[in-house]
């Protein structure tokens, strides 16, 4: 049983493999928390797609670096209020089956989108001279030969990215 967002998924194969793709579709990593505009970060403020650096929904009553209305931007005159969207630091996610290995495989791409973290969990052969049945973890740790992005220790089995 598979879910994404509340919602169930098929997870029904042949014999081939399954993946499942999930792709942040979000190109901007600010918008606008007055008026929602897709916004860029600039040397000097943030522009909406427009390049304007002035909000057209500004309200000085919200902004809540505003300690003296007084002294503010009129309306529709004050700066973009920038706000990172969610998840907006995220390429993608995959969920990989493979029958042929008896393993589940996730991917999960930040940053640079040529690669991404993989954790496998893989069930060994019960046939296998050791550990037959047994199940193994395979996860992404820092000083591996090619990391997606790099790991620090914050302690044991939790990592700092970048």
């Amino acid at each position: 049983m598979l879910s994404a967002n509340g919602e169930m998924i098929s997870t029904d194969y042949d014999d081939d493999s399954s993946v499942i793709t999930f792709e942040n579709a979000e190109d901007a990593e600010y918008r606008c928390e007055a008026c929602g505009e897709s916004l860029s970060e600039e040397p000097d403020g943030y522009a909406d797609e427009s390049g304007s650096l002035v909000c057209d929904a500004y309200d000085p009553y919200e902004d809540p670096e505003i300690d003296d209305v007084e002294s503010a931007p009129d309306f529709r005159e004050g700066p973009h209020r920038p706000q990172r969207v969610p998840l907006s630091w995220a390429n993608g996610a995959t969920i990989h089956t493979d029958p042929g290995e008896d393993s589940i495989t996730v991917t999960i791409s930040v940053g640079d989108p040529r690669g991404a973290f993989a954790f496998t969990l893989r069930r060994i052969p019960d046939d296998a001279p050791n550990n037959g049945g047994r199940l193994i973890m395979h996860t992404p740790y820092p000083g591996e030969p090619m990391p997606h992005v790099e790991l620090t220790t914050a302690h044991t089995g939790t990592y700092w990215v970048g």
